[in-house]
Parts: C-alpha cells; sequence; structure tokens
C-alpha cells in the first residue's frame, strides 16, 4: 500500500491551476488535466472529484494522478495501465479491455503509447486473419453483414473477429486460429497458457508447409473429435475446448471405442456422413 503511495506522488502532477486547486494529472504532460473542481469557466469534463474511478471502483478521481483519454473521459493513470498489461480474461483473445468503460471508445492518450501499440499490432493481425477465414468460407456477403439494420451491417471485420476464436501461442506468441466463438462459449478463466501452441509449433508430424502461407495458417484437429483443435498436450495431442476440459475422461477412453468421423465434442459419435469441419482427415 504504501509503496503505491509513493508510485501516485512520483506520477502527481505538482502545477496549480489559476483557481488555485492542485492539478489532479500526471507529471510532464504538455497540457495539464483540467481541474476535476469544474473551476473553468467552460468546463470539458463531464467528471468530477469526487466521481469513483470506473475502472477500480474503489477510490475518487482525486485520490490518485489521473488522465484524461482522447474520448474525454477520466480514469486513474495507474488503472489504465494495470488494464492494459492484463489484458483479456480467459484464453480467447478479445479487446474490451483496451475500451474506454464508459463510451467503449478505443482507449488512446500518448502516455499509453508504449502500452497501446503492441495492442493494437494484435488486433490488426487477429483482424487480418479473422476476414481472411471469412472470405475463405464464403461468409463475407452474409445477411449479418448485407442487411440494413444487421448488427454488423457493412462491417464484415467486426462480423468476422466476432464469429472466430483466435489465441496467442506460447511459443511463437502469434494470434492463431481456434474455431468459432460459440466453442469457446464454456472455457472458464483458468487454463495452463502453456497449452495454447498453434499448428506450426506444435508440428509434431511435420505437416506438408503452405508454399503461399508457410506455417501461419497450419491448423489440427483435436484427436477426440471433429473441431478445431486449440490446446497442445503433453507434447503428444491436440484437445479442442470441449475435450480439453472433459481430458480426463477422453483419454481414457480406450482406442477402439473412440468415435469415428463425424465426431462432436467430448469424443460424441454423430449421426450420418457430413464431417463438421467440412475436409477430409486422418480418423
Amino acid at each position: 500500500m504504501f509503496s503505491l503511495i509513493q508510485e501516485h506522488a512520483r506520477n502527481a502532477c505538482n502545477k496549480l491551476h489559476p483557481c488555485g486547486h492542485m492539478c489532479g494529472g500526471i507529471k510532464g504532460e504538455a497540457v495539464c488535466l483540467p481541474c476535476l473542481h469544474g473551476c473553468s469557466a467552460k468546463p470539458t469534463l463531464k467528471q468530477d472529484a469526487d466521481d469513483m474511478c470506473m475502472i477500480c471502483f474503489t477510490e475518487a478521481l482525486s485520490c490518485a494522478p489521473a488522465i484524461q483519454l482522447k474520448c474525454g473521459h477520466v480514469f486513474h493513470y495507474h488503472c489504465c495501465r494495470c488494464v492494459l498489461m492484463k489484458r483479456w480474461v480467459g484464453p480467447r483473445i478479445t479487446f474490451a479491455f483496451s475500451q474506454c468503460p464508459i463510451c467503449k471508445c478505443n482507449i488512446e492518450h500518448p502516455v499509453l503509447s508504449e502500452l497501446l501499440v503492441p495492442v493494437k499490432e494484435l488486433y490488426e493481425d487477429v483482424q487480418r486473419k479473422a476476414m481472411m477465414r471469412l472470405e475463405y468460407e464464403g461468409l463475407h456477403k452474409v445477411e449479418a453483414i448485407t442487411s440494413p439494420g444487421a448488427r454488423f451491417h457493412n462491417d464484415p471485420a467486426s462480423y468476422a473477429m466476432d464469429r472466430y476464436a483466435y489465441y496467442v501461442c506460447y511459443k511463437c506468441n502469434k494470434a492463431y486460429y481456434g474455431g468459432e466463438a460459440r466453442c469457446d462459449a464454456e472455457v472458464g478463466e483458468e487454463y495452463d497458457p502453456t497449452e495454447l501452441v498453434c499448428g506450426a509449433c506444435s508440428d509434431v508430424s511435420r505437416a506438408q508447409m503452405c508454399p503461399k502461407h508457410g506455417t501461419d495458417f497450419l491448423e489440427y484437429k483435436c484427436r477426440y473429435c471433429c473441431s478445431v483443435a486449440v490446446f497442445f498436450c503433453f507434447g503428444t495431442t491436440h484437445f479442442c475446448n470441449a475435450c480439453h476440459d472433459d481430458f480426463q475422461r477422453v483419454t481414457n477412453i480406450p482406442r477402439l471405442e473412440l468415435p469415428s468421423c463425424p465426431a462432436g465434442p467430448k469424443a460424441k459419435q454423430l449421426e450420418g456422413e457430413e464431417c463438421p469441419l467440412h475436409v477430409k482427415h486422418p480418423p
């Protein structure tokens, strides 16, 4: 607690506003944070000194050095840094953490650029890969995008990122495809990040490389069902989310009792002949 107070003291601006109130911003800003007490003739803030920080919900804005984001909302400087360093919750890459908690605009401020640059690079990479998959699957002209009034009208990139789930490979630190987002819905926050490994880094069988894309889009199916693998465990086994959650049971199923294609999550035998992956693959 004492070290946090010391950090606040180091970061705090020591200038006085013309009204006599101390600046509630951070040291070194070219333009100081407007007075949090609303003393300006033309107030530019919608919050004041007594408002709670909408990130930590524990202290008023005046209790620690604060910054005004490009969208106009004010938060504690250390709270913004903490959110950007912790990033998303759970294994799937999501970007809500990089948005203003109040208006949902992207967080932007010069003093946060060190943390924001890698976030923006990751966002662009996931967006590019999701768009390529959307077009590959022929879904870039679905009603959810083309119909007026639809949630993703004329916004195929947002639709693609909402539809597909991407993860960060523990070994190469790149984003890789892990199936549709609906398959990720039941995954909890408890997971081992070392088991999140992309197809290229988990290539135990030396799969044939694509002459155009190399290993960037190399994918494996789950060993126990016809789903895209997300986890790579024991140095040998690829799992989808559902089978990974149930790994103690599925890994003990005798080989002769394992389902054949088409197989659903958690090693469930499906009826018919159509593979959920719509591709030909080994048993």
